[in-house]
């Protein structure tokens, strides 16, 4: 079978930071606009490799966000404007002229202030499952991931973690390639770990918390102007139904949405079939 493309690797500096990010190059060369996918706050950038390789004729750059990954932490910066700037960096440190950014979970902010911030590069927005919430919520949300585990035995007891914890219909097959792919992993049959370090979770935890938090998107949204495409799990905790309600009113033109019925707050994973087409669909009708 003849490859769709393939992937490279490497590092930039951005905002005085190593990032880490992954590249998949079309076989075809690149007839769109690149995707910036900004993974969410309990996984890293690889969690697009399938995405990208499905999708196929779509150039995705993958980035481990700042204290993710293999990037620097610098201890610093949580806000959703410091990783925004990041991203935007990494496009100008790429060279790449006009791109989509899409963003899942706490990146859903990231994706739209970066788009709030280089409208003249930025083609359009995918928001994948974007957690709306108060500042109340966020304070819930800091007493959840201090309990939260980081480290597991082996990848069978991290598999049944995420099946548990996570809502939503999780295909044996698709799970166990998504940890794979974002969990570091010691080696067949060790204990594995999160992506990042648990006070580095915190941290952000208790910055969303704070009365500085920015990750409020249906109020970034009204300073967005490129089209928007909204993922929602029909069975998601983060994005409710009237979540979902006031982030669509804060846009000035009403954004497309596609519902994943089975979905909780990973539909990429969860039904990639019709994430898949949605996408490709969306991002074929950019320029």
């Amino acid at each position: 079978m003849k490859s769709k493309g393939n992937w490279r690797s490497g590092f930039e500096t951005v905002s005085n930071i190593r990032m880490f990010y992954r590249d998949w190059r079309p076989a075809g060369g690149e007839s769109l606009p690149p995707v910036i996918a900004l993974h969410g706050s309990l996984s890293q950038g690889a969690m697009w490799l399938d995405t990208a390789e499905k999708i196929g004729k779509v150039r995705f750059v993958c980035p481990d966000q700042r204290g993710y990954g293999k990037s620097e932490d610098p201890g610093r910066g949580d806000a959703a404007v410091d990783f925004a700037q990041d991203a935007i960096r990494l496009a100008d440190a790429l060279v790449i002229s006009r791109y989509t950014v899409m963003g899942h979970s706490f990146a859903g902010s990231i994706a739209l202030k970066v788009a709030a911030m280089d409208p003249d590069r930025v083609a359009s927005v995918v928001l994948v499952d974007p957690t709306v919430r108060s500042t109340k919520g966020a304070r819930g949300n800091l007493d959840l991931v201090r309990k939260r585990p980081y480290r597991f035995d082996n990848i069978e007891e991290a598999l049944r973690f995420w099946k548990e914890s996570e809502e939503g219909h999780w295909p044996a097959s698709n799970l166990s390639r998504f940890v794979r792919y974002i969990m570091d992993i010691e080696g067949e049959g060790a204990a594995c770990e999160m992506p990042f370090e648990m006070e580095r979770l915190i941290r952000l935890r208790e910055f969303q918390a704070s009365a500085a938090g920015d990750y409020f998107p249906e109020k970034i949204a009204k300073k967005v102007k490129a089209p928007v495409l909204i993922f929602r799990g029909g069975v998601s905790n983060r994005l409710s139904s009237e979540g979902h309600k006031n982030l669509e009113s804060g846009f000035s033109k009403k954004p497309k949405t596609v519902v994943c019925p089975k979905s909780g707050h990973f539909p990429p994973v969860q039904e990639p079939a019709i994430f898949n087409r949605a996408l490709t669909r969306f991002l074929g009708g950019v320029s």
